[in-house]
């Protein structure tokens, strides 16, 4: 560790004990780490990064009381901002970050900085909560707020940070159908050229929000998602930018809002499958080199079958799930996209305009009863009563959406398995080859639900696990906005 010779607290208590844990660092960097057991080496790696978060958490308190004082502008930086790039040798957005994480977990979201001092959850999935804090409507009263906070608190043991973020949409868009006040979201540093300078309240009463997450990488719930809070039609903030780079290539870069992104993964997904050589070997490509190549696939049938049109055209196939209260206005539960997205209530409106209606009952469970028909084969019907119950691959925490999945039969058809919903599970290719190969068992639990028992060589126990992924936002989000 480097002290710094200037600071006059230089031997202070806090930063002898930082130098003694650095110290005791020093002392396990190259250490034996090989001569660990598998379940050591696990658990090491846990209690590792527990360590770095409570670490993390106690930086941010430094942080808080950096900006508190205000003492950039007495160590010659113009703001806080200025001095933690040039001290800590970040970017402008991070630095923005770490400030309204430091404020708020100091001040409005103290039970969020509780948990992040004892190191249970991430600085990361913290970063989602502040920024979900900060996106809800205006008028959502301080009993709402604290109960969204524990809700989102407890959804951080199970999910990580981008799963954490799609779920606070969820939150954000049902407390906006419930009351359509625009929320509190203040513009993002990283888009308007401004930083936080010391000027800016540790989350002073009456402010409405505890900072702004200076973000703009779509995984934080940030200001692209609260606009659609207050009403905007998303689809005005959406940009696509096509630049030629020197040695020939073409960086294509743009943001999208939910509906727009739904309808684009839809088309792209099944031209991005791996393709397997002739001889078996498995496709090379990267998911991203197979995504470009899907999009030049559809661009290459596009024009191949001549349907671009010369005026007007076709509108692309889309699909919304809506529950029927909210289809038909009484319901503040917001309808989402085959890709997990809530939709503004603004674009359900439109949509609604020009598309066609299918119907799945669904029991109290959220379990399919009925999908239109009475035929139960190998249909688009049941695939789609597959898609509303298990929401993607159906393995154990994997997030691998509906696209990327095939139906699996749980007993096989060779065995009399029959095809229907309650003897089928949706799996990604990945872990349909794991069912079949490693020796896990797939059953239904009593809700109906798939659960899933790994082999005695990993839990001797077979204790039955399922995919929290799998669960819908509605069930998880029930009672938040209650009251």
């Amino acid at each position: 560790m480097v002290s710094n010779p200037e600071s006059p607290n230089r031997i202070h208590v806090l930063v002898d004990e930082l130098t003694a844990a650095s110290a005791r660092i020093d002392a396990m960097v190259d250490g034996p780490v090989w001569s660990l057991s598998d379940g050591g080496l696990l658990a090491l790696l846990l209690d590792c990064s527990e360590v770095l978060t409570r670490l993390a958490a106690f930086r941010l308190q430094i942080v808080a009381e950096v900006h508190g004082r205000g003492l950039a502008r007495r160590t010659g930086a113009c703001d806080t901002v200025a001095l933690l790039r040039e001290r800590l040798r970040v970017r402008a957005v991070d630095a923005n970050r770490l400030i309204d994480v430091a404020v708020a977990v100091d001040g409005p979201l103290a039970a969020t900085g509780k948990r992040l001092v004892a190191g249970e959850i991430s600085v990361e999935q913290a970063q989602v909560i502040v920024a979900a804090m900060r996106s809800l409507p205006a008028a959502v009263t301080g009993d709402v707020r604290r109960r969204a906070e524990a809700f989102l608190l407890r959804q951080a043991d199970e999910f990580d940070p981008t799963a954490l973020a799609r779920l606070a949409r969820h939150l954000r868009e049902t407390l906006v159908w419930m009351d359509a006040s625009p929320g509190d979201d203040a513009p993002d540093p990283a888009r308007t050229g401004g930083s936080r300078g010391d000027d800016s309240a540790r989350g002073e009463p009456g402010d409405g929000g505890v900072g702004s997450d200076g973000g703009g990488d779509g995984q934080l719930g940030g200001p692209d998602d609260a606009a659609a809070a207050g009403g905007e039609d998303p689809a005005g903030r959406r940009k696509l930018s096509i630049s030629e780079l020197p040695d020939g290539m073409t960086r294509i870069s743009g943001e999208l809002d939910p509906e727009a992104a739904a309808l684009l993964r839809t088309a792209l997904d099944p031209l991005a499958v791996p393709r397997p050589a002739v001889d078996g070997a498995l496709d090379p490509r990267s998911p991203a080199r197979r995504r470009a190549d899907a999009l030049v696939d559809l661009l290459t049938r596009t024009f191949d079958a001549a349907v671009l049109p010369v005026g007007g055209g076709v509108r692309p196939h889309l699909t919304v799930t809506i529950p029927w209260s909210t289809l038909r206005g009484r319901s503040g539960v917001p309808a989402t996209t085959g890709w997990g997205q809530p939709l503004p209530r603004e674009v359900l409106r439109r949509l609604a305009c020009d598309s066609s209606v299918g119907r799945i009952i669904l029991d109290p469970a959220g379990v399919p009863l009925d999908v239109g028909r009475t035929q139960r084969t190998v249909t688009a019907d049941i695939r789609r009563a597959l898609i509303a119950r298990d929401h993607g691959c159906a393995f154990p925490t994997c997030d691998r959406p509906v696209g990327w999945t095939e139906a699996h039969h749980i007993r096989h058809w060779i065995d009399g398995g029959h095809t229907s919903l309650d003897n089928s599970v949706l799996l990604c290719g990945h872990h349909h080859r794991v069912i079949h190969h490693q020796g896990w068992t797939v059953r239904l639990g009593p809700d109906r639900r798939p659960e899933f028992l790994p082999p005695a060589w990993i839990d001797a126990s077979r204790s039955p696990r399922r995919n929290p992924y799998s669960r819908h936002a509605h069930d998880l989000l029930y009672g938040i906005a209650a009251g």
